[in-house]
């Protein structure tokens, strides 16, 4: 934080009751199996847990409680509030309050995290960025990058994740942004929304909660970008990125080498900046596109955008390759998917030589068209020519079935990873390529894992 809070100070702007008097605080903790004597511990209640459970045992382990229920057990102050997952977020506000410096706000289905890799190699090299942590980009992780803020930070960086039509909007009200960015918008968390449409509409409302002075960055790529303007509040600039030429940024001249990482040239302002990525994959010119946007409306020069973009050398879990058993090449794209991720996954891997497989966990939260979707990623594999696809889970089978449409071979879906890995490993040697994919559900990492062996090294 960049200065203390109090209890007495949430409560007066807040509301809530203090019970056993104030404290001041400057650091935040939410696990009980991480506490801290300097910290203020928020009591957070969800669906298989309570850790108001716990807190009449924290005497001594932290400074102060809030809770949602007086803990007469506890001697401690204690601000009671409604809700202590809200009461996080009003935390993480008045900590946001107090930076001074640019925001900017990335949300997407696919690529987000890379985007916000990207930016923060840009800013790193002249600036010390605040940058959302891993994954922690929902109600809960959003406010814990906001107290990690300190005098020394000068941009910050936030990561949106949603899994309901709501989310986004409260994370801007709480991460307040100055820049925002909607990097895609495709078959992602359908459950959570019921349509693609309403996943656009949510995701949108990283634009609509920007305030006069803001800069909206529009990917006029993505199929969402005319219905994305007619969003953006009055007062707001927009500024255009895609491959058009008529883009504010724009890329030219795009090039693949043999291991299919793409040099470009990124067009900004009619001036031609050479960028050679160390990121695997074409679509990652289009996750360079937007973060080159959101630097260029944060005034970041464009050399210097070129410059960090080409610093970033990858993401775990996202396209990373190394060298595996037998000398096999495997590229660990296991973090998450959705088609579209799959669909990039594929157009890469169908770029290499020697033997290609595809190593398939399920995607997860698809809705009612799931098993159609998983046959439609088979069906690329196959078309693209892929020479074989493993697949791992129930919906497996629908692309399996459509990736040996007229083949004379059965089908390789698996239930258990062990029966899969086993025969993965009959396939590998020093001309194969295998990339591994799937939701956070199937834990593709741990098959990834096992075709490593015990060799590490990057390649």
């Amino acid at each position: 934080m960049i200065r203390s809070l109090s209890l007495l100070e949430l409560q007066k702007r807040f509301g809530g009751e203090l019970i056993n008097g104030s404290v001041e605080f400057s650091q935040v903790c939410t696990d009980t199996r991480k506490l801290n004597p300097q910290a203020l511990f928020v009591a957070l209640v969800g669906e298989n847990f309570d850790a108001h459970d716990f807190v009449g045992e924290l005497d001594g382990q932290v400074l102060g409680l809030v809770v949602d229920r007086e803990v007469s057990s506890c001697s401690l102050p204690q601000w009671r509030v409604k809700d202590t997952t809200v009461a996080l977020g009003q935390i993480g506000m008045m900590c946001r309050e107090q930076f001074q410096g640019p925001v900017i706000a990335i949300t997407g289905s696919c690529g987000k995290t890379t985007v916000k890799e990207m930016l923060s190699a840009i800013f790193s090299l002249r600036h010390t960025p605040c940058v959302t942590r891993g994954n922690l980009n929902n109600q809960f992780g959003l406010p814990m990058t906001l107290f990690g803020i300190s005098n020394r930070h000068d941009v910050l960086i936030l990561e949106m994740g949603a899994s309901g039509p709501d989310d986004i909007g409260y994370l801007c009200s709480v991460g307040k942004p100055l820049v925002s960015v909607v990097n895609n918008v495709m078959p992602a968390h359908v459950e959570g929304f019921g349509s693609v449409d309403a996943i656009a509409r949510a995701k949108g409302q990283i634009y609509t909660g920007l305030e006069i002075g803001g800069t909206a960055i529009i990917n006029t790529d993505d199929n969402y970008s005319d219905y994305w303007r007619g969003q953006i509040p009055e007062g707001v600039r927009i500024l255009e990125v895609g491959l058009a030429n008529q883009c504010a940024l724009y890329a030219e001249n795009i090039e693949l080498d043999k291991t299919g990482c793409a040099a470009f040239d990124l067009v900004i302002e009619g001036v031609r900046h050479p960028v050679k990525l160390k990121l695997l994959g074409e679509h990652n010119v289009h996750n360079a596109l937007v973060a080159a946007g959101c630097a260029f409306a944060a005034g970041i020069p464009a050399a210097e955008i070129a410059q960090g973009l080409a610093k970033l050398s990858g993401v775990s879990g996202r396209l990373q390759e190394q060298r595996g058993i037998a000398g096999a090449t495997v590229i660990d794209d296991s973090y998450n998917a959705n088609p579209g991720s799959v669909g990039a996954a594929i157009e890469l891997l169908a770029q290499r030589p020697g033997k290609k497989i595809l190593v398939l966990g399920d995607m997860g939260e698809l809705g009612p068209d799931a098993e159609e979707m998983h046959r439609g990623v088979g069906a690329l594999a196959r078309e693209r020519g892929l020479d074989a696809l493993f697949t791992f889970g129930p919906l497996g089978t629908a692309a399996s079935m459509a990736f040996s449409e007229g083949r004379d071979e059965s089908l390789r879906n698996y239930r258990d990873r062990g029966p899969l890995i086993a025969a993965l490993t009959h396939e590998l040697d020093n001309n194969t390529t295998v990339l591994v994919k799937g939701s956070r559900s199937a834990r593709m990492e741990l098959v990834t894992q096992a075709l490593l062996g015990n060799s590490r090294e990057e390649v």
